[in-house]
């Protein structure tokens, strides 16, 4: 008589949490770097200063500072959203990819189990 054991977790199992958490977490540090850093100085250049002053803004000035961050905070901080989004894509796939080997494994087990539930209902 075949035994019926518990299958055991595949290594997509215990990785996709560390990739789906990843994924969560520099997606969440790059929204809140952009609405803290970004929006402020965003709102303090455009809002507070007319293009005439932009424009005659000189080499040093905070002006010039400001624009700078918001030039340089977006090229580092688009990639760090779209890593995000690929190491969360990458956990579901690999949550996704353990499915077959469980199927499989419940397949067996039904397969060993049937033939007693047929007998049972029988009597």
């Amino acid at each position: 008589m075949a035994t019926i054991n518990e299958p055991n977790k595949t290594w997509q199992l215990r990785v996709y949490p560390f990739f789906t958490l990843l994924g969560w977490v520099l997606i969440t540090i790059s929204f809140i770097i952009g609405l803290f850093v970004l929006s402020s100085s965003a709102a303090s250049y455009w809002g507070e200063n007319a293009k005439a002053v932009r424009d005659a803004a000189e080499v040093g000035s905070a002006l010039l500072g400001q624009l700078s961050i918001l030039t340089v905070t977006s090229l580092w901080l688009e990639p760090l959203a779209f890593l995000g989004v690929a190491a969360f894509m990458v956990g579901i796939a690999l949550e996704f990819s353990s499915i077959p080997k469980l199927l499989n494994n419940r397949g067996h087990v039904m397969g060993l189990c049937f033939p007693l539930i047929v007998k049972q209902s029988g009597e």
